[in-house]
């Protein structure tokens, strides 16, 4: 693992980012993984954009497996300003995949919408989860809400499953099972 700080903000980068890049370039090999690459760290800019705006730096910023987690320094955060900075990486993905349409660039619109979609999917370690746990407890009390935001993420997770087995027997391909996969370790 790599360590270093930016102002008060440390940042690691850990063993499985890096492992999990070289694997998505080794089975995509085509300029289609690095544009996935891309649209993940234009995501995660559009959260610390959203941590900027709310006036807070992140205590840390962690390259993992599933992508970046950034971790704020006053947790709990503010409501408004939790669903804002979760709303702000899929917002961002929004805007590119409707730029790089108007642009003629439709191969890098589906993955930024693909993206978008993705990281509102209701499981636990996405943007989706997190903003369902808020709804969820906000609206059914902090037990409740808890309860039902973890069955519908382990629905979500047995769904997705279920589709990556389908889709890696009919094909051959495994990205959704990885991708899953690299969601469970979170």
């Amino acid at each position: 693992m790599i360590r270093f700080q930016i102002g008060k903000t440390r940042v690691e980068l850990r063993f499985s980012f890096f492992a999990v890049l070289l694997l998505m370039a080794e089975i995509s090999r085509s300029d289609r993984g690095l544009l996935c690459v891309l649209a993940c760290l234009l995501h995660e800019t559009g959260h610390l954009c959203g941590f900027v705006l709310s006036g807070q730096m992140p205590r840390a910023v962690i390259l993992e497996s599933s992508g970046m987690r950034i971790r704020p320094r006053n947790h709990p955060l503010p409501g408004f300003w939790e669903v804002l900075i979760l709303l702000a990486g899929p917002t961002v993905n929004l805007a590119c995949g409707w730029i790089f349409w108007e642009l003629g660039l439709p191969i890098s619109a589906w993955i930024h919408l693909f993206l978008a979609v993705f990281n509102l999917l209701p499981l636990a370690p996405l943007d989706g989860g997190q903003l369902f746990r808020i709804a969820a407890t906000r609206f059914c009390g902090l037990r409740t809400g808890y309860v039902l935001s973890r069955t519908v993420h382990w629905c979500t997770f047995l769904l997705l499953t279920a589709a990556g087995l389908f889709l890696f027997l009919k094909t051959g391909n495994f990205t959704l099972l990885l991708t899953v996969f690299c969601l469970s370790m979170n």
